[in-house]
């Protein structure tokens, strides 16, 4: 009897253990760029893990462009990288051509009278995150891009609210590094993408 209340009480205490686990952090989930800008990296991760991947940004009008507005959201400890890519970047530019593929362009110096579009992508939908949690997403990938260097880039955006998308960039890792780590990414910041049109 008396080892049946200790088990009793195990299971109680595992229980509401797991399920105090699992409440989630974030009261109000965000609904544009400012809101995000004010979360930690495990409430983007949380944002990020809830979003969904089902359709790639673009117009009804083939050939029509489709801006997001983007800002990189702080680094923590390191505000002075996210500021500074501000001043260097401003969104992405999505091009759906009549055959159904999505090519994008990045918004360059998007506060000066020197603003243009270059560094682009190819745009589609795959299986699985860098993260592998298993779930879609947008995956924007530089490996034929028309920049060299930025042919190590890749981003994975998925949707969170309507019309906010919420990126991680990643960098490919050098043949050393992933042969002593087995990875092929690094994650490197968060971004976010808000259609303001």
């Amino acid at each position: 009897m008396k080892n049946r209340n200790h088990a009793k009480f195990l299971l109680i205490a595992l229980t509401f253990f797991c399920i105090s686990t699992n409440v989630q952090a974030i009261d109000v989930y965000p609904t544009s760029l400012d809101d995000l800008q004010g979360l930690s990296g495990s409430e983007l991760t949380e944002v990020y893990t809830t979003g969904t991947a089902f359709e790639i940004p673009s117009t009804s009008n083939p050939g029509e462009e489709l801006l997001l507005t983007g800002l990189p959201l702080p680094i923590p400890g390191l505000e002075g990288p996210s500021n500074l890519l501000n001043f260097f970047w401003g969104g992405k530019v999505f091009i759906t051509d009549a055959l159904g593929a999505t090519t994008l362009t990045n918004k360059i110096f998007p506060t000066t009278p020197f603003s243009f579009n270059n560094v682009s992508a190819d745009v589609s939908i795959v299986d699985n995150s860098l993260t592998n949690d298993g779930m879609p997403v947008i995956a924007l990938n530089y490996e034929s891009s028309n920049i060299v260097i930025a042919r190590a880039v890749r981003d994975e955006i998925r949707l969170v609210a309507p019309g906010l998308y919420l990126g991680r960039a990643y960098l490919k890792n050098g043949l050393l590094t992933r042969l002593l780590t087995g990875k092929q990414h690094t994650f490197v910041l968060w971004f976010a993408l808000e259609d303001l049109n």
